[in-house]
């Protein structure tokens, strides 16, 4: 739960800030918490934090112009999850994430 607060903690400010070392800090961060977040013990807690690497790296691809497909995979992941799982909520939030994610790529090119 630590590193998952210092996760949104990093990616808030880096949302704050031009550049991209924050957010970048944040995929680590959210990448840590997956040692304990694992997809088989806690799948809902697993992708709730694929998403916040997926908003994390849409982010720095916004930033950067490197390309989404990686953003795109994570939320993919997370969006598997949260289907099987049931959780309307989530479900929505990702699909609505996705898709700013894939504007964003259109927008930029």
């Amino acid at each position: 739960m630590t590193q998952n607060n210092l996760d949104t903690a990093l990616w808030t400010l880096g949302g704050r800030e031009s550049g991209t070392e924050r957010l970048e800090e944040a995929v680590v961060a959210y990448r840590a918490a997956l040692e304990e977040l694992t997809r088989e013990r806690v799948p809902l807690g697993w992708a709730v934090t694929m998403a916040n690497i997926a908003l994390a790296l849409a982010s720095i691809a916004e930033r950067t112009g490197r390309p989404r497909d990686a953003a795109l995979a994570e939320i993919d992941a997370a969006l598997e999850v949260f289907r099987t799982s049931g959780t309307t909520s989530y479900v929505e939030r990702a699909e609505a994430t996705r898709r700013r994610v894939e504007g964003a790529g259109r927008e930029g090119s």
